[in-house]
This record gives C-alpha cells, structure tokens and sequence, in this order.
C-alpha cells in the first residue's frame, strides 16, 4: 500500500511540465511592460509589488500563492480577472505579454518561443514557485 502513494504522486508529477518549458519572447516582456505601466502598475504598483490597492506580483507573496499552480490557471486568472472586475479588457495576446512580463520580473528568462495564447496547453506546465 505504502509504494501506491509514491507512484501516484509520480504520475501526477510526470503529466505536468515544470519551469523549463515556460517559454516567452523578448518581444512579449517588452509588450507585457506596455501594457502592466498602461493598465496594471496602478493597483499593483511601479516594481510590481509596491501598489497601494492590489497584492504584490513580484517575489515572496506572489510565489506563495501561485506556487503549485499552472502557467494556465495563471493566465486565465489574469483574462477573467484583471483589471479587477473588468476581466477580458484586453486581447488575450495582451494578457499574455503581461504574464510574460510578470514571469520576466520573478526571475524566469526570455526565450526564442513565444509563450502560447492557448490556456489549455498552458495548463500542462507548473509554475516553478
């Protein structure tokens, strides 16, 4: 019984991918600047987690709560929520760069590959927080 749990943890583990497969392009982290300074820097705050009316993006805070969590699960947070109470402002490329940026600014680097605009398949990487 004992050697189920372990295997089972494994096969759970063994159908998401991890940090090394996000992927985004430099373009999509200057895009995502754009649009976090245009639509998100005045809740979230100039470095991400100084805003006086929403929860930090960056750092400590922000790997706690995403920690465990799909690239998917955040991006489609940042679609249907963001800005707060006003989900779907944008296009999803938008949402997308700004994620991109997001990432850029919790320590993941740019690639070549952009990141994908298909929330499904992003459901199938794991935030490395």
């Amino acid at each position: 019984m004992k050697k189920l749990i372990p295997t089972t943890i494994l096969l759970l583990l063994s159908s998401f991918s991890f940090s090394q497969d996000i992927t985004f392009s430099s373009d999509q982290v200057e895009q995502g600047n754009s649009i976090y300074v245009e639509n998100c820097q005045i809740c979230h705050g100039t470095n991400l987690d100084n805003g006086q009316f929403a929860t930090p993006i960056k750092g400590f805070f922000f790997e706690m709560k995403w920690g465990g969590k799909t690239l998917g699960e955040l991006a489609r947070f940042t679609w249907e929520e963001m800005p707060e109470g006003n989900g779907k402002y944008l296009r999803m490329e938008e949402y997308i760069a700004a994620v991109a940026f997001i990432l850029s600014k919790n320590g993941i680097e740019a690639g070549d590959t952009p990141m994908s605009e298909d929330l499904d398949s992003l459901d199938a990487i794991m935030l490395p927080f």
